[in-house]
């Protein structure tokens, strides 16, 4: 059986360490998993399931390579993929090729997986020296990578928008997920639209205040809807207070980090993803969509590569509070007449199974 080795800079409840933890319960090779710098929810699930994990948190940075080039000879893998984004990170994946190149372990293959669009507002942080730094290992990185995996069309095409890179080399592999029970979906005749759900990070980039002024805007027109939000992150309480302020603080529940989802997606009826900036995919989009759910999201990044037919989902453009509540307001009437979306919904969910995804990215190694 081959072997992969992963490496993540940490392991919270993100889309990217929720499809490592499942492209290890899939695969059909032993996937190990390497947390570099945090731990977190999925890393301890991950360990809690069984998988191999290694945790080099704790150390410095000169530590961490000694501990990751012995793991690497040790286990004797047929693959190294790396995920997250990073200086450090970058070095110590260069680190395990160019240790692969002085041990003449050439069978190895290295992948990087492209999990962002590349974005000069996004990756940069204003720091000349830094920046530079940055991109130069970056492009390192991509040039010395036996294969490139982007989760989208519209990645793929910022890479070699910027590096030049021959589009041969990158390989789009969509994410994938548990589809559930499409059986039982099929079911259902109508869903809450007063109801609505948004999981994911609570940074600036994910447009949540957008929503949170849709809703007032909403509450104004006089309809009244109920916001649930799983996931936290720094803009948490600037959120909260926005949400005050404007005086729909009753309509929005922050329940923090949640792990088992299934309660939402059974009790709401609307999830929206506000994003601001040029999404790579949208993973938490197919979660809902295979749950059933009547998805709105902004037209950004790869999400068009998601939703592409309007009878899917409905798009609005981006940081547009007004657009967003039209779009809420259009949501509620298919989920009054569900039957009439239901199967197109999930019929499309289902073209993104983790089973599919696993297979791209192990006929890579």
């Amino acid at each position: 059986m081959k072997k992969v080795l992963h490496l993540l800079s940490g392991g919270g409840a993100g889309g990217i360490e929720i499809l490592c933890e499942q492209i290890g319960l899939r695969g059909e090779y032993r996937h190990e998993f390497c947390f570099l710098f945090s731990g977190g929810a999925i890393a301890d699930r991950m360990k809690e399931n069984g998988l191999i994990t290694y945790d080099l948190t704790g150390e410095s940075i000169w530590k961490k390579l000694g501990a990751l080039q012995e793991i690497f000879a040790d286990g004797k893998y047929d693959a190294v993929v790396v995920h997250h984004e990073g200086v450090k990170l970058y070095l110590l994946y260069e680190s395990l090729i160019r240790f692969a190149e002085r041990e003449k372990m050439l069978d190895v293959s290295f992948i990087k997986y492209l999990h962002c669009t590349f974005d000069e507002n996004d990756f940069y942080t204003g720091n000349k020296i830094v920046d530079l730094l940055h991109h130069y290992l970056l492009e390192k990185t991509l040039e010395d990578s036996d294969n490139l995996v982007a989760v989208s069309e519209f990645a793929k095409r910022s890479y070699e928008d910027e590096f030049g890179i021959d589009e041969d080399k990158i390989k789009v592999i969509y994410n994938g997920i548990e589809t559930g029970d499409i059986a039982e979906l099929a079911t259902k005749k109508c869903l809450d639209g007063n109801r609505l759900l948004y999981i994911g990070r609570l940074v600036d980039v994910k447009g949540v205040d957008v929503l949170i002024r849709a809703i007032a805007l909403l509450k104004d027109r006089g309809i009244y809807v109920y916001l649930d939000i799983l996931g936290d992150g720094e803009a948490r309480q600037p959120l909260q207070k926005l949400a005050e302020d404007i005086g729909i603080s009753e309509q929005v529940s922050f329940h923090g980090v949640v792990l088992d989802k299934q309660e939402y997606f059974d009790r709401d009826g609307i999830f929206v993803y506000p994003s601001v900036w040029q999404e790579a995919f949208g993973i938490s989009i197919i979660e809902a969509m295979s749950q059933g759910l009547v998805c709105v999201a902004s037209r950004v990044g790869g999400i068009p590569e998601i939703i592409t037919e309007d009878n899917q989902g409905i798009l609005f453009e981006k940081g547009d509070p007004e657009l967003l509540a039209d779009a809420i307001e259009k949501a509620q009437k298919r989920c009054s007449a569900y039957e009439e979306y239901r199967d197109a919904i999930i019929s499309r969910a289902s073209e993104f199974s983790i089973e599919k995804s696993v297979a791209e990215l192990e006929a890579l190694v």
